[in-house]
């Protein structure tokens, strides 16, 4: 494994925490309770981590195409 993956999986990771976190914190200022709140920050976290996860194929089929 690259070395350099081990930054970019950190920011992913921490990009994802700060998506749910803001779905959650968004969810909370709806009225809905504690549950509803984890379960939407924990749905908003793992979309923003597969998409993540989803574009680092791409990027290197496009980086082959040079």
């Amino acid at each position: 494994m690259n070395s350099a993956w081990i930054p970019w999986l950190l920011v992913m990771v921490l990009f994802s925490v700060l998506v749910g976190v803001c779905a959650g914190f968004l969810k909370v200022l709806d009225g809905s309770p504690a549950t509803g709140a984890l379960l939407a920050a924990g749905a908003a976290f793992g979309g923003t981590a597969l998409l993540c996860m989803a574009v680092v194929p791409v990027v290197q089929q496009l980086r082959q195409r040079r």
